[in-house]
């Protein structure tokens, strides 16, 4: 890419796409892997279910019985094997789940009147209250493909399989470090000079909901051997986020520190507002990316950039663009660059509206709440109240409302 001039939202985007590696696939149990992506099929290991089993409580009695007076020979508890086939006359008291023979049919207990050793049935038992064995899938079918991601009902697929570990492509390991000697951990008390650390908690919360391992995170001050120290102390992570040192100020040092450290710069600025200052870097298959300081920059350039990446380490599809109609007029100009405006998206009547909001800078903290989306707007973009507009969704924002 061109290192002189700002690349596009568009070419690092690209640039991300086509470099960035699914990471290779390990084992792992599978109440570990929620969130993950397979890197294998799964298969039945049996019919299910493996045996024609009653779906409702009520009676068993053999196929082509009718309604009438039935003598109750028995009962069939979920965890019992399957018995005959009752002879006429006769019926079995079945639960919910319990095994019952091949040719049975099943009166529900709403439709029964018992007395004593006897009941009445109402009406005709139906063979459809069986659920027959291989009905819902034969043994050797595929249940989930490679590639697909594992949530709450792939885990109970998982387990119906017996499986105890599957290979997964594991979730990235994502090393964060602050900088700047004027930051201070955000539950001490200020003095002059300084700064609370709020890119700390920032980016903690976008990796615990964007599905990474996020390593233990370390600050230092702005010089480059530290960062260089800190990162050469923790260097088994995938994926690098250093926070601040990625402007051109005499005391940004976060360029010449991942050079040290052996990776490539591949992009020093974006020409987008806010986050312009962005640096994106490779060594091998490790990714760094270099944020601007400002918590609205980290916001938006985890959600347009970082997240890409950590999507394609992960063997996860890239999300779609979203397109939505603008809920109101901007609360502000944009400029000679792609701007991401902070926004609010709501659902009403299946349409989607990205309300945005106001913000003064990239430091301003108060843009970011309630925030669910950024808008893309081209470079001197003005567009109004009702029109439609390209959104990102953003992983840790509100749900829709």
């Amino acid at each position: 890419m061109n290192q002189g001039k700002p690349n596009s939202v568009v070419e690092v985007m690209a640039l991300i796409d086509t470099g960035v590696e699914t990471s290779p696939s390990v084992s792992m149990a599978i109440e570990a892997a929620v969130g993950c992506v397979l890197a294998e099929d799964v298969f039945a290991d049996a019919d299910q279910p493996a045996f024609d089993r009653s779906a409702v409580d009520g009676f068993a009695v053999a196929v082509g019985s009718t309604a009438g007076a039935y003598a109750i020979a028995g009962e069939i508890l979920p965890g019992d094997s399957a018995p005959q086939t009752p002879a006429a006359g006769l019926a079995l008291r079945v639960s919910t789940g319990s095994a019952v023979p091949a040719a049975s049919a099943i009166a529900m207990i709403e439709d029964a009147e018992v007395s004593g050793v006897h009941v009445t049935l109402k009406s005709a038992p139906e063979a459809a209250f069986v659920r027959r064995r291989g009905s819902s899938t034969r043994a050797g079918a595929r249940l989930l493909a490679k590639g697909s991601r594992i949530g709450a009902g792939e885990m109970a697929v998982l387990a119906s399989v017996g499986t105890a570990t599957v290979r997964v492509v594991p979730r990235p390991r994502v090393l964060h470090v602050t900088t700047g000697r004027e930051i201070v951990p955000f539950n001490e008390p200020l003095v002059s000079g300084k700064i609370r650390d709020t890119n700390g908690p920032l980016i903690h919360a976008l990796l615990h909901t964007s599905d990474a391992q996020p390593l233990p995170r370390c600050h230092v001050d702005e010089h480059a051997e530290s960062l260089v120290g800190a990162v050469t102390r923790s260097d088994v992570f995938d994926l690098l986020l250093v926070s601040g040192g990625s402007s051109a100020g005499l005391h940004d040092h976060t360029p010449q520190a991942l050079e040290t450290l052996g990776f490539s710069i591949l992009s020093r600025k974006v020409n987008s507002r806010p986050g312009r200052p962005l640096i994106v870097a490779r060594r091998g298959r490790q990714w760094a990316f270099g944020l601007p300081g400002n918590p609205v920059s980290h916001f938006a350039a985890f959600n347009v950039f970082v997240i890409r990446a950590l999507d394609r380490l992960a063997g996860r599809p890239m999300p779609p663009s979203v397109s939505a109609r603008l809920g109101a007029d901007l609360p502000g100009v944009t400029g000679p660059y792609e701007t991401l405006w902070p926004a609010r998206l709501e659902i009403h009547a299946a349409c989607i509206t990205a309300f945005p909001l106001p913000w003064l800078d990239s430091g301003d903290l108060k843009a970011l709440i309630g925030v669910n989306a950024l808008i893309r707007l081209a470079a001197n973009a003005r567009p109004s109240s009702g029109e439609n507009v390209e959104v990102v969704l953003c992983r840790a924002g509100f749900p829709f409302a």
